[in-house]
This record gives C-alpha cells, sequence and structure tokens, in this order.
C-alpha cells in the first residue's frame, strides 16, 4: 500500500480542529481493507472519517483525519503519527509523522486569599498565581496603594511557572498605625508585571483591603460591659434548662411504664415461637407473607403474623402446648412446617412455659409448574426421567436434608427427588405439579446407558415445552475444570470427539466456576478434548477411557489469545514524547509513539500473539536507540526482560555527545601545573565549530569546560592561551558519549636577565617591559618589576608572540637609566635581556 498525509506540518490552537487528508492506494491485485488510526494522541481529540477502507486492485481513496486540541496543550510542537494497518495482514503497517504546531497563548490568575486581613500595624495575606496558558510565564506580582501609605513586600519577589502549574507568594502589607479612632480601610490592587502582562489599562488581577485597627478602641469598655451581661444572662438560662431537662426525662420514663404496662394486660401466655420463611428456588427471603399458628383446633389459627422485610417472623404470647405453622401468600402455594402440603403431613412444634423457639425454616414454592420434553437416543425405551431439587443450589443448600430415593451418585447429579416418570418408545415425556419457581435437574437413565442430567430454571406456573434430553450409548465420563490467569472461567465450551461421537458441554458460570463433566461418553475409547473461550486461546487434550470409567480431575489451562505490551519511556531532563516504538517478533511486526498529552511517555500495543519473544525498539532521531528483548507466555504475562507486560520501560539517552574536561598549565618552567582560566576551546568538524572558555572562578572550577549538544563524528579540540603554543587533538566521538579531555599546555613565555653596572648587580631598580610597537607613545608599560639586590628581575606569563623594549629607571616615575635592544618573543618561549646602565 502507499500512504501520503497532507499537510505534514500545520498550526494548531487548542479548540481549533485541524483536518490531515490521509490518501491510501492498493497496488495489489486483490481487495484490500485499511483500517486508519492516529497515535501518539487521545482518542477524545480525534476524528476519523471513514476510520477503515475497502480498496480494489489500483484503487486510491482518502480519509479525512480532524485533530482538536483541548485547552491546556503546551505550547511547541506536538509529532503524532498516523497509521494505516491492512486488516487481512498485520504486518502490513504504514506511519507518517505529523506535526502540530501549538502556539504560544499567555494566560495566568491571581487569587488573594483572605481578601479582607484585619490586623495592626502589619497584614498577612496569600497570593496564589496560576499559569492557566500554555507557555512559561516569568514575571512579578506588585500591589498599588491609591494613597501610597502602604508598603508591600512579596516573598519571594518573582517567579517563573510552566503551564498548568501554581505558585504561592506571602505578600506583608504595612501601614503606620492610628493611636485612636475607627478601623481604616487601606484598600490596594494587585496586578502582574513582566513580559507576559497584560496591557496596564485592563482590570486589575485581584483587589484586597487592610483593615487596619487603632491602638485604643473607643468600644473597648462597651464591649467588657456586654460581656458581662451576656454572662450573667447565660448563667440564668443554664439553670432554667437544667430544670426542665430533669422534669422531661422523668415524663418520659413515666409513659414508658403505663405503655408497658397496658401491653401486659393483653398478653395471654409466655412462650413464643419464630423463624423465618426461604423461597425454595431462589434461598432468597420470603416478606409480607402470612405465617398461623395452630393449636388444639385444627381449623382455626391461635395466631397470625407477618413476615418482616428479612423475612422472619415471631408469634409471641402463646400458651404452652403442640402448635402447627401454616405459611400463605400471593404467588405461593400453602404451605406447613417445614415444607408440607398439608396439615396432616406437618411436623408439630411443642413449646413450654416461658420457651422461646427460634430457628424454625419454612420453605414455600409457587404455583406448580410443568415440563415437558423428548428424550432422544437410539433406544429411549425403558428410560426412566427423574426430576430432582439439586442441594448443591438455592434453597435446599444446608437446609434440607437429603430424603430417601435421592438419584444414585453415578448419575453425576445430587439431589431430592421430586417425581420419577418412566419414558415410552416414542421418548415423549411430561412432568406436572412442579413447585415452582424453582431449580431442577432432570436426569435419564437406564441400565447400559450413559445417564445424562439437564438443569433448568422454570418460572412460577410456567409450561415449559421443547426440553430435548440424549440418552448415550455409554457410560463414561471426564470431569475437570478450566481456569485462566485469573482464576476459573465460566461459559467454556468443552468438546469431546471420538470418531462419529461428539458430546459438548460448557462450564459452569456460578459455584465452583469453571467446572464441567462430560457424559454420555461411549467407552472403552479415546477422545480429543477441545477447549475454547472468548479471549483465550484454545486448548486441546487426548484421553482414554477404561470401560464405565469416570474420569476426574482434569485440569486444562487456558493463555490469553493476545497480549498487550505498554510501558513508558523517560528522558532524563527532556520531553519523552513521539518516541517511536515497535514490537516485532519476526512475523508480525507493531508500531506506535509514546503520548505527548499526561502522562508523557507512556505506550501501549495490543494485538500480540502469544506466546512469542519480541524485540521492543525504542528510537528518537535526537535520542540514542534503545532495544529489549520481552518473553511472553501464553497468559500474556511477560517472563523475561520486564517486570510486567504494563511495565516495558525504558530510559534513553541524548543521541548527541560531549566533551569536557580540565586545563592545566605549569606558571613558569620547571613549576607544576595548575588549572588556568580563560583558555579558548576550540571544537571543529569541517565547516562546524565550537569555541567555550574555561572557568577561571569559583576557585575549585578553575580551568574547567564542556562542549554538549555535539553530533557523532570526528572532531579537532584545539586549546590556546596567549603566551602558550597552542595544543590540538583529535577525537572520534559515539552517540550519547561524553569524552573526558584533560590537557596540560607547556609554560607560558618569559622574559628575564640582570641589570647590572660598572661595579657588578644593580639592585633595586625598576625595569619596565613595554610593547615595541607602543614604546614611546602616551601607552604605559605591561608589566613593571624591581632587580633584586644582585640585579636579577623576571617577567613570566607574558603574551607571545609579541616584541617588547625593556627600561631601567631608578624608580618606577624616576629617571631612565638604560634601554634595552628589541626582542622578538616567540610562544613559550623564555627571553633573556641583560641590561647595562652606563656611568654617569
Amino acid at each position: 500500500m502507499r500512504v501520503d498525509v497532507e499537510p505534514r506540518r500545520a498550526v494548531a490552537s487548542s479548540g481549533s480542529p485541524v483536518t490531515l487528508v490521509v490518501t491510501v492506494s492498493n497496488p495489489s491485485e486483490l481487495i484490500a481493507g485499511y483500517d486508519v488510526r492516529v497515535l501518539g494522541a487521545d482518542p477524545s481529540w480525534v476524528r476519523v472519517d471513514p476510520p477503515d477502507l475497502r480498496l480494489f486492485p489500483g484503487e486510491t481513496s482518502a480519509v479525512a483525519v480532524t485533530v482538536t486540541l483541548p485547552e491546556g496543550v503546551p505550547a511547541g510542537d506536538r509529532r503524532f503519527a498516523v497509521q494505516v494497518r491492512d486488516v487481512a495482514d498485520a504486518s502490513l503497517v504504514a506511519v507518517e509523522e505529523v506535526v502540530l504546531d501549538v502556539p504560544a497563548a499567555s494566560r495566568a490568575t491571581v487569587t488573594l486569599d483572605p481578601p479582607t486581613v484585619t490586623a495592626g500595624s502589619a497584614a498577612v495575606f496569600s497570593v496564589l498565581v496560576h499559569n492557566a496558558g500554555n507557555t512559561v510565564q516569568h514575571g512579578r506580582v506588585v500591589a498599588r496603594d491609591p494613597e501610597a501609605r502602604t508598603a508591600f513586600r512579596f516573598t519571594p519577589a518573582q517567579f517563573s511557572l510552566p503551564p498548568g502549574s501554581s505558585v504561592s507568594l506571602a505578600l506583608q502589607a504595612r501601614a503606620k498605625r492610628p493611636w485612636l479612632g475607627d478601623p481604616v480601610l487601606r484598600p490596594f490592587e494587585l496586578r502582574l508585571d513582566g513580559p507576559l502582562a497584560p496591557p496596564p489599562d485592563s482590570p486589575p488581577a485581584a483587589a484586597g483591603v487592610f483593615v487596619q485597627k487603632p491602638r485604643l478602641a473607643r468600644g473597648l469598655l462597651g464591649l467588657l460591659g456586654l460581656l458581662l451581661a451576656v454572662t450573667v444572662f447565660a448563667v440564668v438560662i443554664t439553670i432554667a434548662l437544667s430544670s426542665v431537662v430533669g422534669r422531661s426525662a422523668a415524663d418520659r420514663d413515666l409513659a414508658l411504664q403505663v405503655a408497658q404496662a397496658r401491653q401486659d394486660t393483653t398478653a395471654t401466655g409466655t412462650s413464643s415461637l419464630a423463624g423465618s420463611v426461604v423461597d425454595i428456588s431462589t434461598g432468597a427471603v420470603v416478606p409480607d407473607v402470612s405465617v398461623e399458628a395452630f393449636g388444639a383446633d385444627p381449623a382455626a389459627p391461635l395466631l397470625t403474623t407477618a413476615t418482616a422485610e428479612d423475612g422472619t417472623f415471631v408469634l409471641a404470647r402463646l400458651p404452652a402446648g403442640d402448635y402447627t405453622l401454616r405459611v400463605s401468600g400471593a404467588g405461593f402455594d400453602e404451605t406447613w412446617y417445614p415444607a408440607a402440603p398439608t396439615q396432616a403431613d406437618a411436623v408439630p412444634v411443642t413449646v413450654a412455659v416461658d420457651q422461646a423457639v427460634t430457628g424454625l425454616a419454612v420453605v414455600v414454592g409457587g404455583v406448580p409448574a410443568t415440563v415437558s420434553g423428548e428424550v432422544e437416543g437410539d433406544d429411549v425405551a425403558g428410560a426412566t426421567l427423574t426430576v430432582q431439587m439439586p442441594l448443591d443450589t438455592g434453597a435446599l443448600e444446608g437446609v434440607v436434608p437429603t430424603e430417601p430415593g435421592e438419584a444414585p451418585s453415578t448419575s453425576g447429579a445430587e439431589g431430592a427427588v421430586v417425581r420419577s416418570v418412566p419414558i415410552g418408545a416414542e421418548g415423549t415425556f411430561e412432568v406436572p405439579d412442579l413447585p415452582s419457581p424453582g431449580v431442577f435437574d432432570l436426569v435419564v437413565t437406564k441400565e447400559g446407558f450413559a445417564s445424562t442430567v439437564q438443569r433448568v430454571d422454570v418460572a412460577a406456573g410456567e409450561d415449559r415445552t421443547g426440553i430435548e434430553l440424549a440418552l448415550l450409548q455409554g457410560d463414561g465420563s471426564i470431569a475437570g475444570s478450566v481456569t485462566g490467569f485469573d482464576g476459573g472461567i465460566g461459559g467454556a465450551t468443552v468438546v469431546a470427539t471420538s470418531g462419529q461421537v461428539v458430546v459438548e458441554t460448557v462450564t459452569l458460570t456460578q459455584d465452583q466456576v469453571g467446572s464441567f463433566v462430560l457424559r454420555g461418553l461411549p467407552t472403552p475409547g479415546t477422545y480429543t478434548v477441545v477447549v475454547q473461550a472468548d479471549g483465550y486461546a484454545p486448548a486441546t487434550q487426548n484421553l482414554t477411557l477404561t470401560a464405565g470409567q469416570a474420569l476426574t480431575g482434569v485440569a486444562v489451562v487456558l493463555g490469553r489469545d493476545e497480549a498487550t505490551l505498554g510501558g513508558r519511556v523517560s528522558v532524563p531532563g527532556g520531553d519523552a514524547s513521539g518516541v517511536s516504538v515497535t514490537v516485532t517478533d519476526g512475523a508480525l511486526t507493531l508500531q506506535t509513539v509514546t503520548q505527548s498529552t499526561d502522562p508523557v511517555g507512556t505506550w501501549s500495543l495490543s494485538g500480540l500473539r502469544v506466546p512469542s519473544t519480541y524485540t521492543v525498539t525504542f528510537a528518537r532521531a535526537d535520542l540514542q536507540s534503545q532495544v529489549l528483548s520481552v518473553a511472553v507466555d501464553a497468559f500474556g504475562s511477560v517472563t523475561a526482560g520486564a517486570p510486567a507486560a504494563d511495565a516495558v520501560d525504558a530510559t534513553m539517552r541524548s543521541a548527541r555527545a560531549s566533551v569536557f574536561g580540565v586545563v592545566t598549565q605549569p606558571p613558569a618552567l620547571d613549576e607544576d601545573a595548575v588549572p588556568v582560566g580563560n583558555v579558548k576551546v576550540t571544537v571543529s568538524s569541517g565547516a562546524d565549530e565550537r569555541v567555550v572558555w574555561t572557568a577561571s572562578t569559583p576557585a575549585d572550577q578553575a580551568g574547567y569546560y564542556v562542549v554538549d549538544d555535539l553530533d557523532p563524528g570526528t572532531y579537532t579540540v584545539t586549546f590556546a592561551r596567549s603566551g602558550t603554543r597552542a595544543t590540538s587533538e583529535i577525537v572520534v566521538l559515539e552517540a550519547a558519549e561524553r569524552r573526558e579531555i584533560p590537557i596540560e599546555l607547556v609554560a607560558p613565555a618569559s622574559i628575564g636577565g640582570r641589570v647590572t653596572t660598572s661595579s657588578g648587580g644593580a639592585g633595586g631598580v625598576a625595569v619596565l617591559l613595554y610593547r615595541a610597537s607602543e614604546y614611546g607613545t602616551a601607552a604605559g608599560p605591561v608589566r613593571t618589576t624591581t632587580a633584586d639586590e644582585d640585579g636579577y628581575y623576571a617577567f613570566d606569563d607574558v603574551d607571545a608572540p609579541e616584541n617588547y623594549i625593556l627600561e631601567v629607571r631608578v624608580t618606577q616615575d624616576g629617571a631612565v637609566l638604560a634601554t634595552s635592544r628589541p626582542l622578538t618573543l616567540e610562544a613559550s618561549k623564555h627571553g633573556t635581556v641583560n641590561i647595562r646602565v652606563p656611568a654617569t
């Protein structure tokens, strides 16, 4: 495929949509489908119309990609990538980069908290400055007092705010405090000052008031008197209210005693019955149904009550004796305790004097239901259909004990038998009068055949038809569980195949989630069991059954059908957005770029096959590429190369190189080298040249230099200082390399000699050093020294190459005694000039 994007660069202001036209061509000889995505941008910013294409051979079509940046996106270049992927072949991916230039928009807010402060000589306010724009805000806050009587001080005085950040300033307002009178209002306003400040005629950013109290207020004595009056009044009110509260508590206790006495006069007994009513189908409590207690007269209830919201009931004030309990209500069949259809079948409850019998559980069901259907098989005549109420779920779980007649465990179902019906040659069946609503197991059994169990859930009074049950020529079974990375997998399809025999089931979605049983398998035989579930890779096992074998404990573990890798790229001190991330295992290659919005530098790629080992490559033009090898197992979990599938992180370094070091030089011949400042360091490669100077201050940094941001390549590094021969070195820099180049320069140029007279050394005379080109002009000497007692002098570290003339005087401002011939001094050379003072 061929992909082109126009424009490649555009200006995008926040809230203003920018439309890019993506042109896709299909050069193949087949019809191809493509989907178009934008990488590195929040999906809510992007609209792709249409998001997918279907192109005939040789056809070209265009897709409109509209990007709308939200408010607050930082100014500068934002790099996105338009990805076009072949739907049929995921390895065919084209990625084109687009740059959106976000212009700078300055906007800052100032909040004064609190806006008013009452104080004496000084008041303290808190000023919060928030940069609501998309560029860095530099400046300060200034306060203006119309009367010019208040002094203001901000701490800190200036600020520099990145986009979206805030800074808190402490504002102290100070003014001369009055001695007497009313409080003085000193209003002021706050304005922003700086390169991005609003125009002077714009409204102030915030305003406040400093309320200054006098030292002696006129109302002080009045306030003290008022406070005394309020205190006396409060004491009086407290005493009065204490009396009223005492009388109210006594009246309340008296009322309770009267109500209890009235209630006791109506009591007819001292015993009670309590329990709860439960729905047989769901196990849920049943509120608002009638519960009646029958004593000696079976036709008339002695006491009636109704269940509460939690299904409980209490029959109180009963005389001692034997009672039968009846429960009835709308939508439920009449039931006698504990689950009997008639009073004759009910279990009596005996209570003694003052006894409270609790924990009575009555199980009720709805209007009878009917189930009907057909049993399919080669020879269904003589089979039996047993309807069971399962004991492993619903209301009977742990409540109703197992009754005689329970289906044998070989059937694969355990429960209380409700009804059994024979199956004729035609295979049809009908079971009426089932308690409903309810959950039932329909178990088909026949000697020599594998039993079949099907669970049905019938509503109240439902007539369920069309139920199909299979009677298989087999007595084997396979039971086990299907698990994944998060535990049991419910709803997975389990299919066992052996020749023409195909048996299918699904794993449970509740209780023992993920468990399954394949019944009715002809034995002996070998079966291929295939397990499949949405979001997981299928699994296959080959299992062999002996005659009549019930194989249990089969464990099937499903892995993911695909994996997702993601992580975060960080660039110390830099922006980690726009980094290209390529994930490949040789056959499949996917690509994306890191986000430029919060969280900046994150990335994610889905649709990766498992298990596999992937090579993850991070690249950007200005950064050093980084490659990771990540192994992913069948569950989509990373086993090597990263801590987790969502933590494939990378810390990238700049691809630019740098050189640094310390330049030293001996002050004079035969002396130890020391760091020296103001050395010119030139780094050149062809026409490109960078120049820096070694530091001279502070003392611990003297002689240090660094040259950053160099492209990889070959460079000539030259060190030059006046009076010294230049020193050069050729270096080859690799990407992200930091090369230390310490250099020791040769000693600088110097001049020395002896001043003599006819009688020997002329000690104490002044020796002046002039540039030859400036001698005799108004220019003074470049250096001055005094000869020692033997007439010797020395000038160290002088500029060279240069021409010099030396002059000898009695004193620095005295008469000239002698002058030397011109001296040509080369760099790093020592010139010897002996001067003889003529006799006078």
